[in-house]
Order: structure tokens, then sequence, then C-alpha cells
């Protein structure tokens, strides 16, 4: 083919792929949107936990005082390229109910997409043109327990007397008012957990965690986000790679850090924390004699009694380039520069606080 024909060639190529592209975007932007809104009943049979297992979609399940079956609201949003087809897509989803082991068991159903186009022209010309997803809104006894999962949306779950478990890929955690524990696990989405009578398990991957009275334990990993934890009765093991760590009032508390600060304030019961990157500071009420052993990398280190402990400690602090300031009725064994060690009052607990790369300060009251 001479170079004039080649040419050509491409021409026509470029105007018939600019055609189509626009002709993709007009049957896109032509498609059709279909909503409805239905509701169904299904009574709960001696079930002690639901498990809900959703596609896509919003989740919210509250609790109810009196109520002896499950009522769901489903709220269906189609997109297709026909009227006629959006509603054959719309009577072809709903729930599954099954119940395995006694329990009641609710999945979402989808159809299979249209079929897949099968050259280039019409795949362009198809562009988006079906799209499904489905809300959904439930009300079930409140003594009942729940166990829910969803691939993409975000779940709020309320008012419970049992345990809840809650996991999704993809979207926002919202649990309160539960009297039993809580699990709560997301790849990319924040936690907010309040008012939980029993222990705590949350985890995210990439979002912030926070949560706020707990009567149990808690149990805490973030890979990439801020946790914020307020009025924790028992004791605290936290995981955080990435982010800064704010708890206010806890037990024990356990902590690990890759990168960010933590900050603890009244704390009761003893310590055992450590930081590759970021400074850590513990405000502590001790309640009974505890260890402590805070160790950090690269940050300051802060120790701050606001009640004496009884029984006192043995202390030894050390810092690679940095200082200490010790405000305490203590017997100094050694000192120099980077190190102190000494023994407050009887000795009976031990602290020990060390960093690589910055200062260190234990205080305590006044007599």
């Amino acid at each position: 083919m001479r170079r004039s024909d080649r040419r050509s060639g491409i021409v026509v190529a470029v105007a018939l792929c600019a055609a189509l592209l626009a002709a993709a975007g007009e049957a896109a932007g032509g498609t059709y949107r279909h909503e409805e809104t239905t509701t169904k009943v299904i009574p709960l049979e001696g079930a002690g936990t639901i498990i809900l297992v959703s596609a896509s979609g919003d989740i919210t399940m509250i609790g109810e005082d009196g109520r002896n079956d499950v009522e769901i609201t489903i709220k269906k949003y189609i997109r297709a390229s026909s009227e006629d087809e959006a509603r054959e897509i719309a009577e072809s989803m709903g729930i599954v109910v099954t119940r395995p082991g006694g329990d009641l068991k609710l999945e979402t159903r989808y159809p299979k997409m249209g079929a897949v186009k099968k050259n280039i022209f019409s795949l362009l010309l198809s562009g988006k043109e079906q799209s499904m997803e489905m809300e959904l809104v439930l009300l079930v006894p409140r003594g009942v327990g729940a166990d829910v999962s969803s691939a993409s949306g975000d779940v709020t779950v309320s008012r419970m007397e049992g345990s809840v478990k809650v996991s999704t890929a993809s979207g926002d955690v919202d649990v309160r008012d539960i009297d039993g524990a809580v699990e709560a696990k997301v790849a990319s989405g924040c936690i907010d957990v309040a008012d939980v009578g029993g222990d705590v398990d949350l985890g995210s991957a990439s979002g912030d965690v926070t949560a706020r009275n707990i009567g149990g334990d808690a149990k805490i990993f973030t890979a990439s986000g801020d946790t914020d934890l307020n009025g924790v009765v028992g004791s605290l093991a936290i995981e955080s790679r990435s982010g800064d760590t704010t708890v206010d009032g806890v037990g024990a508390v356990v902590y690990r850090g890759l990168s960010g600060s933590g900050r603890f304030v009244d704390v009761r019961g003893g310590v055992d924390a450590s930081a590759a990157s970021g400074d850590l500071s513990f405000r502590v009420v001790p309640v009974s004699e505890s260890d402590y052993r805070i160790v950090a990398s690269s940050g300051n280190v802060t120790l701050r009694f606001l009640k004496a402990m009884d029984g006192g400690f043995v202390l030894k602090a050390a810092t690679t380039s940095g200082e200490i300031s010790a405000q305490l009725p203590i017997r100094v064994t050694r000192v120099d520069r980077n190190t102190i060690a000494g023994i407050v009052r009887d000795g009976r607990a031990k602290v020990f606080l060390e960093t690589s790369g910055g200062n260190i300060t234990i205080e305590e009251p006044e007599e």
C-alpha cells in the first residue's frame, strides 16, 4: 500500500472510532433509570442469629422490642437500556431465605448482567447499560444476634441484645446500642462503634476507627487510619501501622505502632507499648500495682502519674540522643546524661522507658 493510502486508512479509522465513541456517549446518556420499593415479612421461627449477605447497597438493621419476625424494606435501583429491561431486572432482584443450623439467613439475589458483547463495536456502543443495587432496611427482634456481610455499601446496626458481627469490603460501619460483643472488619472504610456492653474487635485496612463507651475489652487494628477511643471499661490491645491513636479512659494497654503518635489518658492498668516512629504519651491513674514498659525508636516518651502508686516502682529510663526529666521521690542508683535508674518508695512494680531519638519525661504529683 502506498503511503497516501495508509494515511487515508488511518483518517477513516480515527473518524470511525470518534463516531462510535460519540454514539456510546449518547447510548449511555439515554439509559433508563428505575426505582421501586417492596416490603417482605419473614417469621423468625426461633432463630438466634440473623445472617445477612449482600452484594451491593447500604444496609440498616434495627432491633425492636416485642417483634417476633423480620420486616425487610427493599429499595431497588436499576439502570438499563429501556424501561422494559429495567422492570425485568427488578423482578429478578430479591432476597433468598434459608435456615442453616437453626439461624435465619437472608441473601440478596441479582440477575446476571447482559450477555457479553463479542466485538469492540458493540462494546463501545453498550457503555454502562446495566447497573443494579438493593438498599435494605431490616426491623428485627431486639433479642437476636446479627452477622452482616457486604461486598459494597455502608452498614448500620443498632439496638441489639445479642452479639453483632459486621464485615464489608468497601463501606463505612456504624454500630451502636449493643448489649453483646461486637466484631467489625472493613477493607476500605471507617468504623464507628458506641455503647457496647461486651467486648469489641475492630479492624480497618484503610479508614479511621472510633469507639465510645465499651463495657468490655477492646481489640483494634488499623493499617491506615486514626484511632479514637473513649471510655473502655476493660483492657485494650491495639496495633496501628499508620495513623495516630487517642485513648481517653481504659484499663491495661498493649500498643504496637509503626508510624504515628499515641496519646493515652486516664489509664487504670499497666502498659506495654512500643512505636517505630512517633511520640508516646501516657497519663495513668493506677488502681493497683502495675508495670509500665514504653519504648519508642524515634519519638518522645512521657509517663505522668496523676495518682501515686502506693507500692512504688523500680525505674530505668534510657535515651540514645535526648534528655531525661524525672520529677519523682526517687533513690537514684545510677545516673548519667542518657540514663537514670532508681527506686521509688518500696519498688514493688517496674517502670522501663526507652527511646533512641527523643526525650523522656516521668512525673508524679507532689505529696
